[in-house]
Parts: structure tokens; C-alpha cells; sequence
């Protein structure tokens, strides 16, 4: 039977200096390139065909990282990229809380209610996951495969997996590099 794996994207520059990330993404730091290869080496056993990530640095650095490790394809998928963040890209929390105060609240408290200024809403990176992982566990039903997401995309995409609104993104929000699996032939169903 085909596991689906999702794991986070190693730590990134811009994650080190508490930055949102860029939609194109910033590259791992030494330590987040090296938590992944320990990731990969912990996932060895798994019989993972392909690594897929999305189109952004961090993303497409850490698939070809787990690649090397579980000896596996790497594929990009431009929709398993990482929120729009719009304005939002490169500022600080604490700018952003400064700047858009309410705006960085209702985010916190109502997620799926915001869109960050001139990005993405949740239901249109919703849509878009649904899609490639869909595709994916389409072409690896019985077999395992592996997907590279960014924070937000990773925990919108557990919600999607588990069949739970958007507004329980934070729930299934964790900052550290960990990886969740779910069985291919009932995921999506």
C-alpha cells in the first residue's frame, strides 16, 4: 500500500531573520539543508519514488536534497508552491504587525477570511494544492511518494488531507521540519 508523505522545507535565510517568505522562495540556511538530509536519511526505508516540491528556492533545494538521500526522482510542481503573500514578502512579523494591525489579527484569528495585501486568499492556494495532490496521488496510488511544502502550504494541505476547514489551518501549523503521511488509496476521497 502507497503512502503520500508531506515534510516542510528545511529553514531558510529569511526564516532565520523572522521574514515572510517570497513566493519564489530564499535558499536553505547550512543548518536547514542539513536538518533535511537527516530528514531523508530517516525516511529511507519508506520506498519513496518521487520527491515533489513546488517552483520556490527552499522548496526545490530540499526536494533535490531528499532525493539524493532516498535515491528518488525530484519533480517541480508550480502549484504546491508556497501562499502569495503579496506585500507581506520580505517584512518582518513585527513590521507587519505594526503596519496592517488588525489586518495581521483577523489573519491570526480567521485565516481563511483574509487575503494578505495584493497576494493569494486561502481558497485559492486550496484550490490549487487540491489539484497537484490530487494529480499525485492519481499517479502513485500504490506506490509512495514524497511532497515538499512551505509552512502555510503544508499545514492548508494536512486540512485539505484530513478534510477540515481552512480556518483550522493553524492547528496543523508547526514550524518544525516533520513529516505526515497519509495512505494513497483513501486520501481525497
Amino acid at each position: 500500500m502507497g503512502k503520500l508523505f508531506l515534510i516542510q522545507t528545511g529553514r531558510t535565510v529569511w526564516e532565520a531573520q523572522e521574514r515572510v517568505e517570497t513566493a519564489t522562495g530564499q535558499p536553505l540556511t547550512p543548518e536547514g539543508a542539513g536538518e533535511v538530509a537527516v530528514a531523508g536519511r530517516q525516511l529511507v526505508n519508506q520506498e519513496i519514488e518521487t520527491v515533489y516540491s513546488g517552483d520556490g528556492e527552499s522548496e526545490r533545494e530540499t526536494a533535490a536534497i531528499l532525493a539524493g538521500e532516498l535515491d528518488a526522482k525530484a519533480r517541480t510542481a508550480a502549484d504546491l508552491r508556497e501562499l502569495d503573500y503579496g506585500l507581506w514578502q520580505g517584512l518582518t512579523i513585527s513590521e507587519i504587525k505594526r503596519r496592517q494591525p488588525k489586518v495581521y489579527h483577523q489573519w491570526q484569528e480567521s485565516p481563511a477570511s483574509v487575503r494578505p495585501p495584493g497576494g493569494e486568499s486561502l481558497a485559492e492556494l486550496r484550490g490549487r494544492l487540491e489539484e497537484a495532490l490530487r494529480a499525485i496521488l492519481k499517479r502513485h496510488r500504490g506506490h509512495s511518494a514524497l511532497v515538499v511544502l512551505r509552512p502555510v502550504a503544508l499545514a492548508l494541505a494536512r486540512c485539505i488531507l484530513t478534510g477540515q476547514e481552512d480556518s483550522q489551518l493553524w492547528i496543523h501549523h508547526d514550524p518544525r521540519l516533520t513529516w505526515y503521511s497519509f495512505d494513497t488509496e483513501t486520501a481525497l476521497r
